[in-house]
C-alpha cells in the first residue's frame, strides 16, 4: 500500500494544514454554534492524533450531533465500536441512548475540532482525500482495513 502525504493534496494542502494543525475548539456546544450553518470539513482530534474528518453541509449542527446523538451519526457509532467495543451492528441505535451513550458523552470532552470552509462541490472529495492521508484512527484506511478484517468469519 502506498503511504500518501500531505504533499499528494497539491493545492489543497494548506488547507489540509490549517484544518489538522491550526486553531482547535474544544468539543462543546459553545463551541459549535459560531460556526453555524456553513459548509465544510470537520476534523476531531485527541491529543494532536487525527481521529476522524467528515465533510458536511451544516457544521454546527454536525457538531451538535456529535455531542447529543443524531439520526445516524457515524462519529459516535465509531467512538462506540472502535473506543469502546460495541457490537457494530448495534452501535449506531446504542450510541444515542442508554448506558453506551453516556459511555460516549464522557469521552467527549477530551476531544478537539477544527473546522475549514469548503464548498459543497468539493467538500466531500476533499474530506475523502485528507482522510486517506491522515489516516483517523476512528475512519481512515486502516481502521476500515482491520474492521473488515474483524468481520471475518471463523
Amino acid at each position: 500500500m502506498s503511504l500518501f502525504t500531505p504533499a499528494h493534496l497539491g493545492k489543497w494542502e494548506p488547507l489540509y494544514t490549517r484544518l489538522l494543525e491550526g486553531e482547535s475548539l474544544p468539543l462543546t456546544e459553545d463551541a459549535a454554534w459560531m460556526l453555524g450553518r456553513k459548509t465544510g470539513i470537520i476534523a476531531i482530534v485527541h491529543e494532536g492524533e487525527p481521529i476522524y474528518i467528515e465533510a458536511t453541509k451544516d457544521i454546527g449542527r454536525t457538531i451538535s450531533e456529535y455531542l447529543n446523538g443524531g439520526a445516524n451519526c457515524d462519529f459516535r457509532a465509531k467512538i462506540g465500536i472502535i473506543e469502546l467495543g460495541a457490537s457494530p451492528r448495534t452501535a449506531v441505535e446504542r450510541s444515542r441512548k442508554g448506558p453506551l451513550a453516556e459511555r460516549i458523552n464522557r469521552l467527549l470532552p477530551q476531544y478537539r475540532f477544527s473546522a475549514v470552509p469548503a464548498t459543497e462541490a468539493v467538500a466531500g472529495r476533499l474530506a475523502a482525500a485528507f482522510t486517506i492521508v491522515a489516516d483517523p484512527r476512528l475512519n481512515g484506511p486502516t481502521a476500515e482495513a482491520n474492521a473488515i478484517i474483524d468481520a471475518l468469519p471463523n
